[in-house]
């Protein structure tokens, strides 16, 4: 007993005299006096390759810089006109191009969506309720999450067509139904759970309800409208090194050899928050662009000066140039709470509160980002990150958004 008390108080006092010798990053971001300082200090500390920010107050710009590298290698500066690819923002902008078909009299938000789809999704718990759009664009269809970074393709879009994806993971004859695995245990409109398979199924009604592929909605009714010109659900929009650099990041134990990426959270929560590697310490990984078999749930490229101008739309009841992207009374619905307090008080039509504001965040391999609004005061914050977000780059988007509140929105 005595000698593995032994053992362990010399493993005990080399392990504290390793955290007393190694490397540690400097944090320096809480103590800049300028927003600017602040931001370029915390990319530093939290290893983002670079980070786009737009802020808009009483409906008007008054911050858009960007900060870093698009790209390492090259050392291309991210600006506010970098596009890249915004993850889950892409929602609520699909919520925008089926309310839109709704204006013109093409969908139901209410109706069975199997109306409108060339195979059957039929929830083996629904007991005779149907599944809606209404219930897909507030995560209460009672289809389950699921998305699977090994189905991405490679530096291209996918080549695998979204209902034959969709089928293959919803159908009882499809090759991956697997007993429907992909469906709650709760009846549709009965339970909230955030379903990405589920914004997969809204996309494919709306290229069916629309008579064109949703990258195609998109662009002519509300990228081309708002003058959004780098944004693009199709990869093969964007030239070979248009877009931002997805990045993973590696923390490593000096001296040891031994690293963690977010693929591995509890061993890269504890050496960020222990042992806080310093800067040489960190390697940052490029992956390649991807294109989603599912890419509804998150397949929009854009720049923050793009989504600036989706926000300054949103905060001018929808106005785009001299027309409108919605009716006011689809406008209201896209905005007003959806739900029963008792299944959930914060879930718009693809949208969501949060802390005090209405919007969207995404991530993704090797990218994380933020879009919200407050209609009442007018005011927007974007943030685009080319990273895979883990435990310290949530809290320095957390950061990020209190400061910007303080320092450029003065609240």
């Amino acid at each position: 007993m005595k000698k593995l008390l032994g053992v362990l108080l010399v493993l005990v006092v080399a392990a504290i005299g390793y955290w007393l010798v190694a490397p540690r990053q400097p944090m320096i971001s809480d103590a800049a006096k300028s927003f600017d300082g602040f931001a370029a200090a915390l990319i530093d500390e939290q290893a983002i390759p670079g980070l786009a920010i737009a802020v808009v107050k009483d409906r008007k710009i008054v911050h858009m810089r960007g900060y870093g590298f698009a790209d390492l290698r090259s050392r291309r500066p991210m600006t506010p006109d970098t596009p890249m690819n915004i993850a889950s923002i892409s929602k609520p902008i699909l919520g925008i191009v089926l309310l839109q078909l709704r204006d013109k009299g093409r969908l139901d938000l209410d109706a069975d969506i199997n109306r409108f789809l060339p195979f059957r999704v039929d929830h083996p718990q629904a007991k005779g309720r149907p599944i809606t759009l209404r219930q897909l664009a507030t995560h209460t269809s009672g289809i389950a999450d699921y998305y699977d970074t090994a189905d991405y393709q490679p530096g291209a879009d996918s080549p695998t067509p979204l209902t034959m994806y969709l089928r293959s993971l919803l159908s009882p004859a499809g090759a991956r139904y697997d007993a429907g695995a992909h469906y709650l245990d709760a009846q549709p409109g009965t339970a909230r759970e955030y379903s990405n398979l589920g914004a997969g199924v809204a996309g494919a009604v709306a290229e069916r309800a629309g008579g064109a592929p949703l990258a195609a909605l998109a662009r002519d009714n509300i990228f081309a409208p708002l003058g959004m010109a780098n944004s693009s659900w199709l990869l093969a929009d964007y030239p070979a090194g248009k877009l931002a650099t997805r990045y993973e990041v590696y923390q490593c134990l000096p001296y040891t050899g031994l690293c963690a990426s977010t693929g591995e959270p509890k061993r890269n929560y504890l050496i960020g928050k222990i042992f806080r590697p310093a800067h040489a310490d960190r390697r940052v990984e490029p992956y390649p662009q991807f294109g989603n078999p599912n890419y509804p749930d998150g397949g929009v490229n854009a720049s923050a000066r793009d989504l600036t101008l989706l926000a300054q739309s949103l905060l001018a009841d929808g106005k785009a140039g001299d027309g409108r992207l919605l009716s006011p009374a689809a406008f209201d619905e896209m905005l007003k709470l959806q739900l029963p307090p008792d299944i959930d008080d914060r879930q718009r039509f693809f949208w969501r509160d949060r802390d005090g504001m209405t919007g969207h965040a995404g991530s993704d391999d090797g990218v994380y980002t933020s879009f919200y609004f407050d209609r009442a005061k007018g005011d927007a914050i974007i943030v685009l990150m080319n990273r895979t977000p883990d435990l310290e780059t949530e809290n320095a988007m957390a950061r990020l958004f209190a400061r910007i509140k303080t320092d450029l929105l003065r609240r």
